[in-house]
């Protein structure tokens, strides 16, 4: 389901369910927050909590989550640096008591010292199962999508039989930053189009962002990778041939 199909689900259901349905709801309005670069649309002000993420390969990274409860209603941004993956990853692996350990060493293709590039590359995915593993919680749809501004999203819909909710998750990545908006309302309400259809990112000197095309956090941590991956017996000078019996250099 595209947002543009959300959004005419959600326009349905309000039109659908009398206004007296909606009387306890709080009154909308744009939060901006300077410093993780985001603006989003809550029922009022968010509670903001600093939290400490621990990434896949075990990096803790600074993060925010900014929250509102109305009613049985709730809306939460979560907002993870993972600039500082690379320092905090490469840092663990140089305690690893073996070196030899391709997850110390980072000599396996692309994955990098400790790992961080696959914990860049990755970071959406963890999110994602972060939300798949929550007790009574049974995965309804789990789609690739992106915002108009070009930044690929992750999308969850989830439902609790056990508390009769649903619960809409939309994940992205700009510039190695985190962003995980979650949605969780009852069965019977409509699905959480203002607040999920209202996101923007900002970029360092406070412009919206609007790339014109589809990016790629995961390919721009390092656009002139190589390998680093340690030679092999019988592996060829770059751009040459295999020693007879040996097997081709990896690119």
């Amino acid at each position: 389901m595209t947002m543009r199909h959300l959004a005419v689900i959600a326009f349905v259901w309000v039109c659908a369910i009398p206004g007296a349905a909606f009387g306890q709801a709080k009154e909308w309005k744009e939060f901006v927050s300077k410093d993780d670069r985001f603006s989003v649309n809550f029922p009022g002000d968010p509670v903001v909590t600093d939290i400490v993420w621990v990434s896949e390969y075990g990096a803790r990274l600074p993060g925010r989550v900014y929250s509102v409860q109305d009613g049985q209603r709730f809306y939460s941004m979560t907002t993870v640096d993972y600039t500082l993956a690379k320092e905090l990853d490469a840092a663990r692996a140089k305690a690893c008591p073996d070196q030899d350990d391709e997850l110390c060493t980072g000599h396996t293709s692309f994955s990098g010292p400790g790992y961080w590039k696959n914990d860049v590359r990755g970071a959406m995915i963890f999110a994602a199962l972060k939300f798949m593993k929550r007790p009574d919680t049974e995965v309804g749809h789990y789609m690739w999508n992106y915002y108009g501004m070009g930044i690929e999203v992750n999308e969850l819909q989830l439902a609790n039989n056990v508390k009769k909710t649903r619960t809409f998750v939309s994940i992205s990545m700009h510039h190695s930053r985190l962003y995980v908006m979650e949605a969780t309302v009852p069965q019977n309400v409509p699905p959480p189009g203002l607040f999920q259809q209202s996101i923007s990112l900002f970029e360092e000197d406070g412009k919206r962002t609007s790339h014109g095309h589809v990016v790629f956090n995961g390919a721009e941590i390092e656009p002139n990778e190589t390998s680093a991956r340690r030679p092999r017996p019988g592996d060829a000078p770059a751009g040459g041939q295999a020693a007879p019996g040996g097997r081709p250099a990896t690119p």
